[in-house]
């Protein structure tokens, strides 16, 4: 039986059952591929996981009830589709002493030796599962029971790029080096994670991995292949087309270069990226003229300070971050002409987490992958992969100034879409895995926002949230943005766009897409509750984001203010 689930509003999961197997991972391979052929318009990306196939869309493009009934109907096809011929890569990897630190551990445990081990590991084929975690991480299965081993209980903060590993029945590759609670058996040198190439990674879904062990001698020989995925510059010839504009003069806490983000990558590990609010980021570029996916900058909490090279003109919108220009306070949500060797400095969180810079033309960073956005952890996109630092220049695309622009502005209310701390969220996809007193816990609480926040998710303090006999574990699937998992320890986690394309723990709701935009200007201290919806209400909420954008691009100088009826799409704007 096919099950199908709402991930928030843009994301539905088509899952195939609940176990790791190879048979029901075909299932998800083979409905990943009648859908292409089907080529339903509206879909943004498919990502296979082990039992599911998480399928992300547009629902300004198809609605629900229209992208389930095409599903449905693809149903009957599946037992006649002929999968192409699957890739088998044969894997050198050194295992033991430094390369494999716990594969004694794993010996010990079974009451097996060390040689026995990479017996049942090695020389074997394993099937390509899906991909995710980080960039390039391959999960496969499955091994021999004589070495399924559990995960460790402390993970380690680093494992290095190339370690092979296992957890319970799987094993897998680390493409580059992160956090990690395998038990680690080896090492190859074979580089997973290259984005240089096309495609980024060796492997996908449905193909299969050999590994061949191989002497301490023969790695050493290759090593800096795997570890120069550390230090791959993916852009290092690329010259570019505009002028100079800005440079960093300090960059503060956080600033990177951003655009709506990367899409088409998440079934290899590699996250969406892009602006955490994109609205506000739609609403910069609208006022200066530029197509609302042209590259800005992304300023978080405060610090950045920006030295203009040009006469040019931008638009700061999103939180309150103290802007000033030359000193004075900075209008915010207003086109501001500057003047080459003019000073943009960002004080402090007034209001809001994240501001945003547009300039005439957008930001000229190099394309990767399809997207201008800067993916911290694959260190693509942006300014060379990474986080603006002191002494930087950017450039910008050379365009035509629209001086009749200068002063066209708009009010920040017409741009709020929810009550202050109230965020919206469609339930599940796994709330079966919570009793009834944990939902009304989560749903009739307030929790917290700590410190421990980043692009990829806030962490939330606040009252317990128990699961029932099933656990809080679930078989690795999908993650949407907005995604709520709720681990072990019983504290939600909200997982925003840096977030990892699959994960094991159990989801109690997804935001909102427009929701999960507005959450993502929490600071640490401020507090939040959950409030259910429906999946059309998400629908009509972007759908009125969309309207409101429209009246953004207007060449004039009035102000626009916004009344809001009770229901969030029935909507009066007034000239002022």
């Amino acid at each position: 039986m096919v099950d199908y689930r709402f991930s928030g509003d843009s994301t539905i999961s088509v899952k195939f059952g609940n176990e790791i197997r190879p048979d029901i991972n075909k299932y998800v391979r083979s409905m990943r591929l009648l859908i292409e052929r089907a080529s339903i318009s509206g879909i943004r990306e498919m990502v296979p996981t082990y039992c599911s196939l998480y399928i992300h869309y547009d629902p300004l493009v198809i609605d629900d009830v229209e992208l389930l009934e095409k599903l449905k109907s693809l149903e009957g096809k599946i037992e006649d589709v002929e999968l192409p011929p699957p890739k088998v890569i044969d894997v050198p990897v050194a295992y033991g002493g430094e390369y494999g630190p716990d594969i004694e551990y794993v010996a010990d445990y079974h009451g097996i030796t060390v040689d026995d081990v990479i017996k049942y590991h090695a020389n074997r084929p394993y099937l390509v599962y899906m991909l995710g975690f980080t960039p390039g991480f391959t999960f496969l299965g499955s091994v021999d029971d004589a070495i399924a081993t559990p995960r460790l209980k402390n993970p380690r903060l680093k494992v290095p790029a190339g370690s092979v590993g296992i957890a319970g029945k799987q094993t897998g590759i680390y493409a580059i080096s992160s956090p990690g609670g395998w038990q680690l058996i080896g090492r190859t040198y074979l580089r997973f994670y290259d984005p240089t190439r096309t495609p980024p990674t060796p492997v996908k879904a449905g193909d299969y991995i050999r590994f061949i062990p191989v002497s301490p001698e023969e790695f050493e020989m290759h090593r800096q292949e795997v570890e120069d995925v550390e230090t791959t510059v993916v852009d290092k010839d690329w010259v570019p087309e505009g002028r100079d504009a800005i440079e960093v003069v300090s960059p503060g806490m956080l600033a990177t270069v951003q655009d709506r983000g990367r899409y088409g990558y998440q079934e290899l590990g590699i996250c969406t990226a892009g602006v955490m609010d994109e609205i506000s980021f739609r609403v910069a570029n609208c006022l200066v003229g530029n197509g609302d996916n042209a590259a800005a900058l992304e300023v978080t909490f405060g610090g950045t300070v920006l030295r203009f090279l040009k006469d040019t003109m931008i638009a700061i919108t999103g939180g309150d971050l103290s802007p000033s220009l030359n000193g004075n306070p900075a209008d915010m949500y207003k086109v501001l002409k500057v003047k080459m060797g003019d000073v943009l400095s960002f004080g402090g969180c007034r209001k809001g987490f994240r501001s945003y810079v547009a300039i005439a033309g957008g930001i000229d960073v190099p394309v990767v992958m399809g997207s201008r956005s800067t993916d911290l952890k694959a260190k693509i996109g942006g300014y060379k992969g990474r986080k603006l630092q002191r002494s930087d220049i950017l450039h910008t695309f050379d365009v035509d100034m629209d001086l009749s622009r200068e002063g066209l502005s708009v009010d920040s209310s017409l741009f709020s879409f929810g009550d202050e701390g109230i965020f919206r969220v469609v339930e599940g996809p796994d709330d079966e895995y919570f009793t009834k007193e944990a939902k009304d816990v989560f749903y009739g609480s307030e929790f917290i926002v700590t410190d421990k926040i980043d692009r990829m998710g806030y962490r939330l303090q606040g009252p317990y949230i128990g699961h029932n006999e099933r656990g809080a574990g679930i078989i690795s699937d999908g993650i949407s943005f907005g995604t709520i998992q709720v681990p072990g320890e019983g504290y939600p986690i909200v997982l925003l766009k840096d977030r990892q394309a699959v994960g094991g723990y159990t989801k109690i709701a997804t935001l909102l897409t427009v929701d999960a935009y507005r959450f993502s200007q929490l600071k640490p201290g401020d507090r939040v509750r959950f409030k259910r919806v429906d999946v059309k209400f998400g629908h009509n909420l972007l759908r009125e984001v969309e309207r409101r954008l429209s009246i953004v691009g207007k060449r004039n100088r009035k102000v626009y203010r916004v009344r809001v009826n009770k229901m969030v799409y029935e909507v009066v704007v007034e000239e002022v």
